[in-house]
């Protein structure tokens, strides 16, 4: 029932129709996901929309936040989409993405071609809220969608280690975008 709320006023809100950094600063951060605005929870959501824009699949945001709270919500979607369930909007969708919870492991895999999603800590592990934000290795450069809920730019980076920081990283997601395409 709320999700059917929320989904006529996102759609009042309007698509936004390219990728998203600095969800806060975006006519976005008035969506609604369960009983919360984006600029509060909604930063999962933005991620998954950029990955899908990544990989030349763009869906409707409304869409994927309807879907999202289905799916992958925690309880009313206080604290936005789980980490752990928003595998289940991938496989819905017959991505073949993967998850993995180690830092390190998923440096080492994330080369060239990859893009995928980050979702990590913002302060002490457990006490903290999470932030979300879709990660693309283009030929080497590590770029960050969404880095910072507040600055409306892409970062830039040497190596995904800048990603995916193990003091802070919950678990990432991510597929190899030039066999995806093929």
């Amino acid at each position: 029932m709320l999700e059917k709320t929320n989904y006529k006023h996102n759609k009042a809100v309007g698509e936004p129709y390219a990728v998203i950094n600095g969800h806060l600063r975006s006519n976005v951060s008035k969506m609604r996901f369960g009983l919360r605005n984006f600029a509060a929870a909604g930063s999962g959501i933005v991620a998954v929309y950029n990955l899908m824009i990544l990989l030349n699949r763009p869906a409707l945001i409304a869409d994927i936040a309807r879907e999202l709270y289905i799916k992958a919500k925690t309880p009313l979607g206080i604290f936005g989409v789980h980490p752990l369930r928003v595998f289940r909007y991938f496989s819905t969708h017959y991505l073949p993405v993967n998850l993995d919870r180690d830092p390190r492991s998923f440096c080492k895999r994330f080369e060239p071609g990859f893009c995928g999603i980050v979702f990590r800590w913002t302060g002490r592990r457990f006490f903290s809220p999470i932030h979300a934000y879709a990660v693309e290795n283009y030929k080497g450069t590590i770029y960050l969608y969404n880095r910072t809920p507040r600055t409306a730019r892409r970062y830039e980076y040497e190596t995904v280690s800048a990603a995916a920081d193990p003091k802070s990283f919950i678990v990432g997601y991510y597929i190899n975008r030039d066999e995806f395409d093929r």
